[in-house]
């Protein structure tokens, strides 16, 4: 049987593997493997496709929200406000920090509940950590119109983990808060083979608090730090992926838009929000169906996820802080009763992304 995996790693290696190789010999052959040309370059270039004044590589998303949180909002103790639908990172980040999560359900995309989270900004709530999951955005001008008229002194982070290359409106993930944060773990459509990440901002305070967070509290040793750096490597080859991110991006959309025309019919796709280039990071359906599915999917060889099965508030890191019943968070759990994700990556082939679809549209049929 042909397996047909969710993710694409070795594929696009074996893709870019003289690019990827040459330019790792050159920078092994130089000696200066941290804090040299690539990186600078490569924070660059992002700051310069999202918009941003600065730009800051660490060594994970994950990093990158801790950083964020702690630079943003100078009191304590205090709350932030995050979705209820997430990587594990999202809550993992404001725990890290000593602060509390305050839950706020989704909507029917699994983003943010725009019309629900002005109810939970007390004054303890002092940042909103929004997640633009799965490649969507979040209407930004509704978002914007809350959080002024609620309490303009709010800190917006803008977890951009999964929607680099997606915009709302023309502005760019990762330019939708007053810090946004990137991952460039493998499975990102702009992905590193290790780890990496990257803290964006137009303040150049939080820059500077992050930046010693990042390099052990230097230049000046006023702060306390750690050392979350990627290395000239990873930054040179992420300047590769770079240059052929825009042509990926174009192969994920012609996939996702395949995937709609085949089955809008049968099942409740995660389409892009009004006025959003999705990235298509992931493809997220639903249907009520999904345990007979997946068996169908497994029987037929093609690989499947499912993003999220529980929400962060049923993560034994999580529900301890959920503040009143979970029942009220109904949106949140029809979603990680029905979702399940299709694999979506440049090098699947056109025989490959007809199949998938065809498996699942004949078993929904029914």
């Amino acid at each position: 049987m042909h397996i047909i995996p969710f993710f694409g790693v070795d594929r696009q290696y074996k893709n870019l593997r003289e690019e990827i190789l040459e330019v790792s010999d050159k920078i092994y052959l130089t000696g200066q493997v941290l804090d040299g040309h690539y990186t600078k370059e490569f924070e660059n270039q992002i700051a310069k496709r999202t918009q941003r004044k600065y730009a800051l590589a660490v060594n994970s998303g994950t990093q990158a929200l801790i950083f964020a949180l702690f630079a943003t909002v100078n009191r304590t103790p205090y709350s932030v406000l995050i979705p209820t639908l997430s990587f594990v990172a999202t809550i993992n980040s404001v725990l890290m920090n000593n602060f509390t999560p305050v839950f706020c359900d989704v909507d029917h995309k699994g983003l943010i509940d725009l019309n629900n989270f002005q109810y939970k900004l007390d004054a303890s709530v002092g940042a909103i950590m929004y997640v633009n999951l799965f490649g969507n955005c979040v209407d930004y001008d509704k978002f914007r119109i809350h959080t002024e008229f609620f309490n303009d002194n709010l800190k917006i982070i803008e977890d951009a983990a999964q929607s680099f290359g997606a915009s709302f409106k023309g502005i760019p993930s990762g330019k939708m808060g007053d810090v946004s944060v990137l991952s460039f773990d493998p499975t990102k459509n702009l992905n590193n083979y290790g780890s990496g990440g990257m803290i964006l901002t137009d303040d150049h305070e939080i820059y500077e608090v992050c930046r010693g967070l990042r390099d052990n509290g230097k230049p000046s040793n006023d702060n306390y730090g750690t050392n979350s750096k990627m290395s000239e490597v990873d930054c040179a080859q992420m300047l590769v992926k770079l240059k052929h991110f825009d042509s990926w991006q174009q192969r994920r959309t012609d996939i996702a838009n395949y995937y709609i025309n085949e089955l809008y019919q049968y099942c409740d796709i995660c389409v892009p929000n009004e006025n959003v280039t999705h990235a298509w990071h992931k493809f997220v359906l639903r249907t009520n169906a999904r345990n007979g599915l997946v068996h169908q999917l497994s029987l037929s060889g093609i690989e499947y996820k499912i993003h999220y099965e529980h929400a962060l508030y049923d993560l034994p890191v999580g529900f301890n802080y959920i503040d009143y019943s979970k029942d009220l968070y109904t949106e949140t759990a029809a979603f990680t009763r029905e979702c399940i994700s299709l694999p979506i990556y440049p090098e699947l082939t056109d025989g490959e992304v007809e199949a998938i679809a065809a498996v699942v549209k004949n078993y929904l049929s029914y």
